[in-house]
């Protein structure tokens, strides 16, 4: 029997050798424990065994050859055996002294590591206890067989377990625990013996919020207090490490308690539990992807919504404002377009880092789609505290940012609405927000706007006209009209410009229709279908054009940003077959652009495609006038309100003067807009205009013949 030299204190080991000297007299044998050199560590003896076969006394570091120098070759030998098959050793040997035949039986095992226990007893005796077992009742011995087989079988399953098990006894001191149990627990089954789960552990236990949970609150001693099991519970055990770094084990504890049939209350709580930390990671994981953004994780539209409903629900309590902010990215299509897609995805986790950086503790930003973000301020006291945070992000968004050793820099339409005065809804708020902010693109951009009731009523009145009029272009119910170009100085027609209208009926007028109140998705279709349209109309009337005769089509250079304009162009070329020689295309100024440079790839596109480029005003164009010697323009006209003005106004005059002055030097026609009648044609002319249209030439529904 091996000793147990790592017992806790040295009472434990008295006590454990008291008993094993009374095993030893009981059985008439010798215990001894070695090493793997035959020197004695520790054992005891039966003292009649021990006078027979002993020479020498039993102290620890004495060897075989010292203590038992009879049996000592013997014990070597098997010994050796032992150490390297690992088998235990079992022989009979004959002590033949004075006192007579000894009959001995030895068995040589290893106990661990480089020890072995040694157990010598005297056969006669052994003999003697098998009789003893022999006498009893056949049903005693099965009953003795079934307990050991029994025991052996919890055993084996109880330490094979995967998930850890321990035994707690109603004074909270561990009766048993597996090795499953001290390796989740980061620990050993000796020293969870050794424990009262009342005193301080190596641990913390949080819940699932993981907040501290108190001790009357886990499982167990529920369980315990209660006498009802407990399935399922979820628990984390925070364990610090020596360098102060925290990490947490998640757990699923089930308790049972054990019952006496004597006692009201459970005698002790058997507890099992597993490791859930990476279910609970995926859970995580699971958790954050529906709510948040998977590029710059920043939360989504229903995270945003949820925590602005909270927001409401708590301002209606505290009487505090709730802010909401829709913001839109003025040039991300461009820089998409420009720098490839995934230049633009770095953009927009840039952009949503400096918009992180730009708020509070509490507020919150969130990618509600494509480039456009919302932010909530759930607690501020007025409106000028949401004007001084929109502000900040605005000027936060411009610093220049580096991306894959680009330097780029971000403006943005920011609109807001107030709680409770703009609405008491999440869905009215964001709402009105938005085109707060859509009201800020069509002034201009990059700047910020409250909501204001007009605001509604005006987007209201035009998004049901864009429904309207989107289904009128794809069903084909708009009509084009042509507008003559003429040489001022013979009133010969030179061009013939596209208009599209809505032709009158009898519950309305003939109206024109102009993309300048339009958002950009409609603009561009109403654009693709108005090039589309002339450019087969002019093509199938090109055998009756003079050589000299061009079509022009207008697009603004807001609408013109991007590539969609572009290819719309080029489409309606290959689609209609005119030669592109003999389009021209009229670039008019409408609203700012924040970054003028973006117009010039476009118009080398369109330049390329062959057709002529104009400008219809150089005075309100959004391009700096350094671009203009370089640019492909052929033309440019004179609004009709800047030279009509100059007929009154010296100052407008002289400005005149200069525009046409500036065009000659360029080599640019110039034309004028607007002109109703034969004497200012004459006028326009003696401003230096080259071509001219307006009310004196009317407009025609059908290109006409030469012959008309």
């Amino acid at each position: 029997m091996p000793i147990d030299t790592d017992a806790a204190s040295r009472a434990d080991v008295e006590r454990y050798r008291g008993w094993l000297r009374s095993l030893a007299e009981g059985m008439n044998a010798l215990f001894l424990l070695i090493d793997s050199n035959g020197v004695l560590v520790d054992g005891a003896a039966h003292s009649l065994l021990y006078k027979r076969i002993c020479a020498g006394e039993m102290v620890s570091g004495a060897s075989l050859q010292q203590i038992l120098p009879h049996l000592s070759h013997i014990l070597e030998q098997s010994l050796t055996i032992c150490r390297h098959t690992g088998h235990p050793q079992r022989l009979n040997h004959i002590v033949d002294d004075h006192k007579g035949i000894l009959f001995l039986k030895i068995q040589i095992s290893r106990y661990q590591h480089n020890f072995y226990s040694v157990i010598i007893s005297d056969d006669h005796q052994e003999r003697s206890l098998s009789l003893q077992v022999e006498t009893l009742a056949a049903d005693q011995r099965q009953t003795i067989a079934l307990l050991h087989e029994m025991d052996a079988r919890y055993r084996t399953l109880f330490d094979a377990l995967s998930e850890g098990v321990i035994f707690v006894a109603r004074d909270g001191q561990i009766l048993a625990a597996n090795e499953a149990a001290a390796q989740i627990l980061r620990t050993t089954v000796s020293d969870l013996l050794h424990r009262n789960i009342e005193a301080p552990a190596h641990f913390d236990v949080v819940d699932v919020s993981e907040r501290p949970l108190p001790k009357q609150l886990w499982p167990m001693n529920i369980t315990m207090q209660s006498g009802q099991p407990r399935q399922e519970s979820v628990v984390g055990l925070v364990f610090t490490s020596v360098d102060s770094q925290k990490s947490i084990v998640w757990l699923a504890i089930n308790s049972r308690p054990l019952w006496r049939s004597s006692d009201s209350v459970p005698y002790a709580v058997v507890v099992s539990f597993y490791d859930i930390t990476l279910r609970k990671q995926l859970e995580r994981e699971l958790h954050h992807r529906a709510f948040h953004d998977p590029l710059t994780s920043l939360p989504n539209r229903s995270l945003f919504v949820d925590r602005l409903d909270t927001a409401i629900r708590q301002a209606r309590r505290t009487g505090d404002i709730v802010a909401v902010f829709f913001l839109d990215l003025d040039r991300f299509k461009e820089i998409n377009d420009e720098q490839g897609h995934d230049v633009g995805d770095k953009f927009l986790q840039a952009v949503a880092q400096r918009l992180l950086a730009s708020l509070r503790d509490g507020d919150t930003v969130a990618r509600f789609g494509g480039d456009e973000f919302t932010i909530l301020l759930p607690t501020i006291q007025t409106a000028e505290d949401a004007l001084r945070v929109a502000e900040r992000v605005l000027e936060e968004l411009q610093r220049p940012m580096v991306i894959q050793g680009i330097s780029l820099t971000a403006s943005a339409s920011l609109g807001i609405s107030l709680c409770p005065h703009d609405g008491n809804e999440s869905s009215t708020l964001i709402r009105h927000a938005d085109m707060a902010m859509y009201r800020v693109k069509a002034q201009g951009r990059n700047n910020c706007q409250f909501f204001r009731e007009e605001i509604n009523l005006a987007t209201t009145r035009c998004l049901s006209r864009e429904n309207v009029l989107s289904q009128e272009i794809a069903k084909g119910l708009l009509a084009l009209r042509y507008r003559p170009h003429v040489l001022l100085a013979t009133e010969q027609i030179v061009a013939w410009e596209a208009e599209l209208y809505r032709p009158a009926k009898e519950d309305r007028e003939e109206e024109l229709i102009s993309e300048a109140s339009l958002e950009e998705g409609l603009a561009q279709q109403l654009f693709r279908h108005l090039v589309d349209q002339a450019c087969h109309d002019f093509q199938r009337s090109l055998a009756n054009r003079q050589p000299s005769e061009s079509l022009v089509v207008r697009i603004s250079q807001r609408h013109l940003l991007g590539a969609t304009a572009v290819i719309s162009v080029a489409t309606a070329l290959e689609q209609s077959g005119l030669p592109p020689e003999r389009l021209e295309v009229d670039v008019t100024a409408m609203g700012s652009i924040q970054d003028p440079s973006a117009l010039i790839e476009p118009l080398l596109q369109l330049h390329h495609l062959g057709v002529r480029l104009s400008l219809s005003s150089l005075a309100t164009s959004s391009l700096p006038l350094e671009y203009l010697p370089n640019l492909p323009v052929s033309s440019m006209t004179l609004p009709e309100q800047l030279w009509r003005r100059s007929l009154e106004d010296r100052k407008t005059a002289s400005l005149c003067q200069g525009l046409v002055a500036l065009a000659e030097r360029l080599g640019l026609s110039v034309n004028a807009a607007g002109v109703t009648s034969q004497s200012e044609r004459t006028i326009a002319q003696e401003r230096g205009c080259q071509r001219g249209h307006g009310p004196l030439w009317p407009l025609v529904a059908r290109l006409p013949s030469k012959e008309s």
